[in-house]
């Protein structure tokens, strides 16, 4: 009887070292694929970075230009409104 149990006690260890080792396989591939991602995102991001570079002197001529746009429509918008008062009496 002693034999017998020392077997199954032996038997249920090896079946759970084998269940464990296999998540922790799955887990390591798992890892694996996320770090191959992470990888590429990185490299997507620091590209995006690179390109965008450039563009930082730019933006405040474009600003300084958008900003004189909407001063001179603000100006229209106001000789309009003049404009509609006079028409209307």
């Amino acid at each position: 009887m002693k034999t017998v149990l020392t077997r199954l006690t032996y038997g249920l260890v090896g079946v759970i070292v084998v269940v464990l080792a296999s998540y922790l396989i799955l887990i390591a591939a798992a890892l694996t694929r996320a770090n191959r991602n992470l990888t590429q995102l990185v490299g997507g991001l620091e590209a995006s970075r690179d390109h965008t570079a450039p563009l930082g002197d730019d933006l405040g001529t474009i600003n300084t230009a958008a900003v004189a746009l909407r001063d001179r429509l603000i100006a229209v918008d106001e000789h309009l409104s003049g404009v509609i008062r006079l028409v209307r009496g």
